[in-house]
């Protein structure tokens, strides 16, 4: 057992249950078994570092893990099951496989649309505090500074930058982002993922403690869950937003 691995699936367990009691509910209403449901509508599989379901191939070890909350009793049980596999998986790697990171951003390779995709991790908590802390504001510019830099130098055909996370509700997250970009927040247009934490990173706080009240009106919600829109539960919901990549580069003079 790694000691460190083992401290953090404890810190995790609280995150875990919900996401078990999510599936459980969405296994109720689709009749799909819980290993299938917790693949396709939690971010537990992602935590297990076994890739992105549907764009990798369901591993040996998912199977087994599947099993294990499957065979539970309940969901202490299951809770228990996932805290083992976690501490026995890879750890996981940030940014994923194919993102460009700087800092605590990263982005995807544009898409033929010219759109380039940016995504956030809690890459940057201390003493200080989490990486939106005000003390980490000139951080997180740096950050998408050079973000910006990569985008423009290695992609000259890039024509927008845009993103899509519950984060777009906080100002502590907007006030990062050039103006136009902020202000051009609307409510997500097409269905959610579930399997990343574009939705259940609201959960948990930069230390990964669990957020009391985001987890209890999540789970005071469930009875009225629709399993065609899952993620409207969720208290913070997603917003687009997008902005020319040129607004970037005056906003960040690069």
């Amino acid at each position: 057992m790694r000691p460190g691995r083992a401290e953090r699936a404890e810190r995790l367990a609280p995150f875990f249950e919900v996401q078990l009691r999510f599936a459980a509910r969405m296994s109720e209403l689709t009749g799909r078994p819980l290993g299938e449901a917790a693949m396709h509508y939690t971010h537990i599989h992602r935590r297990l570092a076994l890739g992105i379901p549907g764009f990798v191939p369901v591993s040996d070890a998912w199977r087994a893990y599947a099993a294990r909350i499957e065979g539970a009793a309940d969901v202490a049980g299951q809770v228990a099951a996932t805290k083992a596999a976690y501490i026995a998986a890879a750890d996981e790697v940030w940014p994923l496989s194919g993102q460009f990171g700087a800092g605590c951003f990263a982005h995807e390779p544009p898409k033929p649309d010219g759109s380039v995709k940016i995504h956030f991790y809690n890459l940057d908590t201390d003493d200080v505090g989490g990486p939106l802390a005000s003390a980490k504001l000139e951080r997180r510019r740096a950050d998408l500074t050079a973000l910006t830099r990569h985008i423009v130098e290695t992609h000259p055909d890039a024509e927008r930058i845009v993103g899509r996370s519950w984060l777009y509700n906080l100002e502590a997250y907007r006030r990062l982002f050039p103006p136009d970009y902020a202000a051009s927040r609307v409510p997500a247009s097409t269905p959610v993922h579930l399997t990343g934490t574009s939705s259940w990173g609201q959960l948990i706080d930069s230390r990964e403690q669990v957020r009391s009240d985001v987890r209890d009106t999540l789970i005071a919600r469930l009875p009225e869950l629709d399993p065609d829109a899952p993620w409207r539960v969720f208290p913070f919901q997603l917003f687009e937003v997008e902005a020319p990549v040129e607004s970037f580069r005056r906003h960040f003079g690069v």
